[in-house]
């Protein structure tokens, strides 16, 4: 029997907003596309978080992916997610199906969700071939066995939260998310489920974006025994990263009630965002302290029925762990089921603060080379069920390129015109060279790695692309996948274009390709920051703003004029790699003694006027090159799949 749903609607103060603009998806809707005109959103074949964790650990051989020991747990039982890694907590639960993340839900209860969808543990779909409308066994989310010898009037309740689809894929009317019950008296594993509970899918995309609350009483004493377990499944096209369902704040205790479904618990419900006010990240060159936001946000959800006090502490650490600024951010009501906006101020020019005791103005201090710093906020209140999703962190980084995207990627991005062009809007400080572009193309069913495109800059003309100033040689997608010699490839990173011949910019420009294919390409799309405002597209009738919230991902990198001349000077030691013989007859040897198998190094080689006279994937730790060049200085560059570049000074005497 259908146990009964008890829905408990969370607040609707930023969930109808956010309501209003997942609609306006739905313009145009196949299985595995949104269409926007000549825009073209895509989902994802894979999921390239979980494929780049589980390489790591098939690499390493780390015993984490092996199932985990089935030692028995006594109650509460109690998940919400917080807990920072992509795979579901070992000491808790016995598969890796479920995708860990903080990405794809809206408004959940707490930070984080665990995601069932139609991709595995590696990241990758169960079966590429299967059917885009079937639909298939796919996600596993089990438990460890529970001590569970209770009696019906002991009033054991499990309760979990779930929504559909949220910033991923909705789950089709042939779709469905099950909670299933296990028997332990049941030695034959396929008879020992029972569905206790289901839910499923739809027709057409979820403009529904509460978390819904499901409490199931067990009274079966066929379920009161030791060893109980339970598990969620779900079915899904098994053939992409597509059918979301998002399962929040998983509870199973005795002395429970139908009625028992407040929780007291203050947490945080999204990641913080950047402290930059423009960017994700940017060139440690172009920082100026006007970057910087004026306050921080974060959104804080009670799930209490009472008024809670909280308090606040941010603290900035260096990349060598160090204290840079650290405050206590005062005390602050948060009144009950509201998932309030607080900000931290960042500059004394935001008065009177909603949590404050006013520091003084921050900003990064001034170093001389790429750095990233941490930043951790902690809200404390009394009593909390939950200490996990009290504390969040946050990277800000400081390489060689501009990024609006966040690294992770729910979509892909393109235009289904032939000649069609993108743009993509930065501003520099100081001038500055570009020497490259960063994309991470998704790899998808119609392969366009034959699909040609150009690199492209336009100057400004009052806040819209102007004039082209420059234009490289055509290109194709690159897929920098992460592979391993056994499991083949397990992920996609950004792939560095270099320019043939690098750009002086200053100001505002527009950087994005002209394409000669109506394919769709494909670029990595960010849901969760929306950057279209910075974000133009030209079909042959002008530039037309992007209608699509998200970012895409493209990064332009820079190579600051004196930093190629510190290189050219000695003045920067680079232990990444090394060159041998240098000075060299145009025989030499480059060693990269931090090369793993799977991550690739992309090898560049410039002259003295900035023109690429070489250019290689480096696929091992040593590798012997040939240059037949004239007698001179050169400038050898490498890149790793995340983008970092380190350079070296070759001197070529034969």
């Amino acid at each position: 029997m259908r146990s009964k749903q008890i829905v408990r609607h969370l607040p609707k103060a930023f969930g109808t907003q956010i309501s209003r603009r997942v609609f306006s998806f739905a313009f145009c809707l196949s299985s595995f596309t949104f269409c926007f005109a000549q825009e073209v959103v895509t989902v994802l074949t894979s999921n390239p978080i979980l494929a780049r964790k589980y390489n790591e650990h098939i690499i390493s051989k780390n015993p984490y992916l092996l199932s985990a020991t089935f030692d028995t747990l006594n109650l509460p039982f109690l998940d919400d997610f917080s807990k920072e890694g992509v795979y579901p907590d070992n000491a808790l639960w016995l598969d890796k199906d479920a995708f860990i993340n903080r990405s794809y839900p809206i408004a959940p209860p707490t930070l984080g969700v665990a995601t069932l969808d139609g991709v595995g543990p590696s990241g990758q779909p169960y079966n590429i071939h299967s059917g885009a409308n079937s639909s298939l066994p796919a996600d596993s989310l089990t438990s460890k066995p529970i001590h569970l010898n209770f009696l019906p009037s002991d009033s054991v309740y499990f309760s979990f939260f779930w929504q559909a689809q949220g910033r991923g894929n909705f789950p089709n009317i042939s779709d469905s998310l099950l909670l299933q019950f296990k028997d332990p008296s049941i030695t034959n594993d396929l008879i020992a489920w029972t569905t206790v509970w289901y839910k499923t899918g739809y027709t057409t995309i979820v403009t529904d974006t509460v978390f819904h609350l499901v409490m199931v009483p067990i009274k079966n004493t066929s379920f009161l025994k030791n060893g109980f377990q339970f598990r969620f499944r779900n079915w899904a096209t098994i053939s992409g990263n597509v059918d979301h369902w998002h399962i929040d704040y998983v509870f199973l205790d005795k002395n429970r009630s139908a009625g028992d479904t407040i929780f007291d618990d203050v947490a945080f419900v999204y990641n913080p965002s950047s402290l930059l006010k423009n960017y994700t990240a940017m060139p440690w060159e172009q920082y100026q302290p006007s970057e910087m936001k004026t306050n921080l946000s974060f959104f804080i959800r009670n799930n209490d029925t009472a008024v809670r006090n909280i308090s606040f502490v941010d603290t900035i650490f260096n990349s060598a762990g160090g204290i840079e600024s650290s405050y206590y951010g005062g005390n602050e009501n948060v009144y009950p089921f509201i998932k309030s906006k607080y900000c931290c101020p960042l500059s004394p020019l935001f008065p009177n603060p909603p949590i404050s005791s006013t520091p003084a103005g921050y900003t990064f201090p001034t170093l001389t080379q790429d750095t990233s710093f941490l930043l951790e906020c902690v809200i404390n209140t009394t009593p909390d069920k939950d200490r996990w999703n009290d504390t969040l962190r946050y990277r800000q980084k400081f390489y060689d390129y501009y990024a609006y995207d966040d690294g992770t990627v729910e979509g892909g991005y393109g235009l289904n015109v032939l000649g069609g062009k993108i743009a993509y809007k930065f501003t520099l400080n100081s001038t500055d060279t570009l020497v490259a572009v960063q994309m991470l193309f998704n790899w998808m069913a119609s392969n366009v790695t034959t699909q040609r495109f150009r690199i492209t800059l336009w100057s400004d003309a009052g806040g819209v692309p102007g004039n082209m100033i420059y234009q490289d040689s055509s290109v194709t997608p690159e897929f920098n996948y992460t592979a391993h010699s056994d499991w083949g490839n397990l992920t996609n990173d950004f792939h560095t274009y270099m320019l043939t011949s690098p750009k002086t910019l200053s100001g505002t420009f527009y950087v994005g390709w002209q394409q000669f294919t109506a394919e769709t390409l494909n670029v990595g799309f960010d849901k969760n920051i929306n950057s279209n405002n910075k974000m133009f597209y030209n079909v042959g009738s002008g530039w037309t703003p992007s209608v699509v919230p998200g970012s895409w991902m493209i990064r332009p990198v820079f190579r600051n004029t004196a930093a190629i001349a510190a290189v050219a000077n000695n003045e920067v030691v680079l232990p990444q790699f090394n060159v041998f013989p240098n000075p060299t007859n145009g025989q030499f040897t480059v060693h990269c003694p931090q090369f793993t198998i799977g991550n690739n190094y992309n090898l560049d080689i410039y002259n003295m006027m900035g023109e690429i006279v070489f250019r290689q994937t480096v696929n091992r730790q040593q590798e012997t090159i040939n240059l037949d060049d004239p007698n001179g200085i050169y400038f050898l560059l490498i890149t790793d799949g995340k983008g970092n570049t380190q350079a070296q000074k070759l001197i070529l005497t034969k």
